[in-house]
């Protein structure tokens, strides 16, 4: 007869004698209400039926658990895989009196999913009876792969084995591959996920299990896979685990030990021969952490997959910039160019962010040339700011005033607020030509500063606000009357007064009547340094400590000398400083400023060292004295204010203080020609000063013109 079966004892039977199911099941579930897992009959049938479908698998477990109770009270590394499945079952269903078997070897709580030694065990313990002397590495490690003769590899020699690499279809390079579903070979770096619908977020990105109902984006992949870290608590994916197989999220398993370079105890980032550990910072200075470049061979400290960083970035920069035909279109290629002008480990991490990504790749896509409109296009983040600078730097953009360009993008979109439409005309208007004109014209004249942006901006806000306040209580412009306005003022702040302008403005053009508001008290005087003699302390400091930078001195010292703003500080040029054998000039005004020493060395080395610290398409090809975080630009007013205050330099203080001695001594008209200053201003600190030669200026002016009758007769 043809054998179907076997009973409990081993014994063949045919089809018709054939072992019963539901008598195998029973069976097990007698063997689990004598062990008092406390579960109800009804359940353990389900549980087993579900566990164990096979009647080969049943009889197979009831033949284990007979022979050996013990395998429900921690012993289950001795059964078999469905023994342990049965086990991890009750658990999930709360049952008493059953132990979740722990390896045998390592004696940790972990899945046992492999046998050693006739014993259920874990993945390392498994690993570890299976390590050999590595054929090339000679290093003991699991042997992943054998040579032709049968030598054992290990997974690293595996994977730099020229026999197991292929042609990647992408950069052309002999690497280890992975197929795609055409059975084109990629490497590591040109590898891409296919696209498709995430099945938990629905977007349109790469995606792992595309050729399944569900795929998911690697974010989606990672949120799904988290557990409660056993450390800190927080619900993270999971990296490691614990010796006695608790779950470590990435901040949880780093583990912290003293560095045998600087002792003390941190993570460790790095292992030197022999294990001694090294921290982040001993780590780069160790020979250890230098290799050679698999691209160009350079010696140095790798960036990742064997590249060094100049090679990585600019593997990732074409990644990024080629369109969809896979390939770096001629109008990417000077993009390209001036972006790779960067400092190697600069750009790996600007290119790291997320809005650099999603920018290069709209970019990338387009077809039309490269231009302001079309960067103006993308979306609003701070990287643009860098990228335009960058591509102005090196002649792919042409230069333009930024601030100006700023204020002419801003003005539509704040009109918008403005629900009234005869409102939004007059501010219009206003803005256009008043501010806007005003800013045009400065900015033919010397580049525009934040300053003079945000003035612009705050007036026109100013008119919004009163003009809102007109409408909420039933009136508006062409009605209120000085009650109305000397309401407003009261009710708020004085920075309501710079609403003068706009009304100002308005009542010429017969949009309100004549309305009268306090104009703007000047702060000349008002903020000074405490002591008269501070002043030179200050410039004795800055022109002899030498452990103060620079830049700070020489800013420093142009605040405090010579009255400069810190806004034109920052935007002097090489150009206006002559270093002749007969000295040293600045060019602050009409007339130059004679510079003497000590200050005039420092002003030589800032010009011989003076380097910008810009991050992407870094270039020296500039004239700007104090060169910024932007490739071609000077320094920020606003940074270089900081760095000031830093040292103890305050500017408005300082400069005021400054002017007030220097009107006190000169006519108003040499300290216009020197400084730079208008000439009333000048008349004005003058005046503040308490000088008594107020009309030098106006007998200047009346010799000049008697000069100039005298020469034409």
């Amino acid at each position: 007869m043809k054998v179907v079966g076997w009973d409990r004892e081993g014994r063949p039977r045919c089809q018709q004698h054939r072992p019963g199911q539901r008598r195998e099941i029973e069976e097990i579930c007698s063997l689990l209400h004598s062990a008092g897992v406390g579960l109800d009959t009804p359940v353990l049938k389900n549980l087993v039926a579900q566990v164990l479908p096979q009647p080969s698998q049943q009889r197979g477990v009831l033949v284990e658990l007979a022979r050996r109770p013990g395998l429900l009270t921690g012993e289950g590394a001795h059964g078999s895989t469905r023994v342990v499945a049965l086990i991890n079952a009750l658990l999930e269903q709360g049952a008493h009196g059953v132990t979740s078997p722990a390896c045998p070897f390592c004696h940790r709580l972990v899945a046992l999913k492999y046998r050693r030694d006739q014993l259920r065990c874990c993945r390392g313990c498994y690993d570890e009876a299976r390590m050999e002397p590595c054929s090339a590495c000679g290093q003991p490690a699991r042997v992943n792969s054998r040579t032709h003769g049968g030598e054992p590899l290990c997974c690293s020699c595996t994977r730099r084995d020229p026999v197991n690499h292929e042609l990647c279809a992408g950069c052309g390079r002999q690497a280890l591959a992975r197929h795609d579903t055409d059975g084109r070979p990629w490497c590591r770096r040109c590898w891409r996920d296919p696209l498709a619908v995430c099945s938990v977020c629905g977007i349109l990105k790469p995606c792992h299990f595309t050729g399944t109902d569900a795929p998911r984006c690697s974010a989606c992949t990672a949120r799904q896979n988290t557990t409660p870290c056993s450390r800190c608590g927080h619900d993270r994916t999971v990296l490691v685990r614990s010796p006695d197989g608790d779950p470590l999220c990435e901040s949880c398993s780093r583990r912290r030990e003293p560095c045998s370079r600087c002792s003390r105890t941190r993570t460790v980032y790095g292992r030197a021969p022999g294990g001694n550990p090294l921290c982040k910072v001993c780590y780069p200075k160790n020979p250890i952490s230098f290799r050679e470049c698999a691209q160009c061979g350079r010696h140095e400290r790798l960036h990742h997959h064997g590249l060094c960083p100049a090679c990585a970035a600019a593997r990732q920069l074409h990644d990024l910039l080629v369109g969809p035909e896979g390939m770096l279109q001629p109008r990417m290629e000077r993009v390209a160019a001036a972006l790779a002008a960067s400092p190697p480990t600069s750009l790996l991490l600007w290119l790291g962010r997320p809005g650099t990504h999603r920018m290069l790749g709209i970019l990338a896509s387009g077809t039309g040339p490269v231009t302001h409109n079309a960067i103006d296009q993308l979306p609003r983040s701070k990287s643009i700011s860098y990228l335009r600078a960058a591509l102005v730097a090196h002649g792919v953009l042409p230069a333009r005033d930024e601030y100006l360009a700023t204020f002419e993008q801003w003005l539509p979109r704040i009109l918008r607020e403005i629900p009234d439409p005869d409102e939004r005309a007059i501010v219009k208007r206003y803005g256009t030509w008043f501010h806007l004109r005003n800013l045009r014209r400065r900015a033919r004249r010397r580049p525009l500063s934040n300053g003079q942006l945000i003035t612009a901006s705050h007036d026109i806000r100013a008119a919004m606000r009163l003009l809102n306040s007109l409408r909420e209580h039933g009136s508006s412009l062409a009605t209120c009357t000085q009650a109305d306005i000397d309401l407003w003022l009261a009710d708020g702040n004085r920075g309501r007064i710079i609403v003068r302008n706009f009304l100002t403005w308005c009542s010429l053009r017969g949009y309100c009547r004549p309305l009268e508001i306090p104009p703007h008290t000047t702060s000349r005087g008002l903020e000074m340094l405490p002591d008269a003699n501070q002043r030179w302390i200050i410039s004795k400091r800055l022109l002899t400590d030498v452990s103060l930078d620079t830049v700070d001195r020489v800013a420093g010292c142009f605040v405090v000398l010579y009255g400069q703003p810190i806004s034109r500080i920052a935007q002097l040029t090489i150009h206006q400083v002559n270093d002749t054998p007969d000295g040293m000039t600045l060019a602050l005004g009409v007339e130059p400023l004679a510079v003497p020493e000590p200050l005039a060395g420092l002003i030589r080395e800032l010009v011989r060292t003076r380097r910008g610290y810009a991050a992407l398409g870094h270039t020296d090809a500039h004239a700007w004295l104090f060169p910024g975080a932007r490739a071609g630009r000077p320094m920020s007013a606003q940074h270089l204010g900081t760095r000031l205050n830093r040292i103890g330099v305050r500017g408005r203080a300082g400069r005021n203080s400054a002017l007030m001695d220097l009107a006190s001594e000169l006519p108003a008209v040499v300290l216009s020609n020197l400084l730079g200053i208008h000439v009333e201003t000048a008349t004005a600190w003058a005046t503040e000063a308490g000088n008594t030669r107020p009309d030098y200026a106006a007998e200047i002016a009346r010799r000049s013109q008697r000069k100039h009758r005298t020469e034409k007769r």
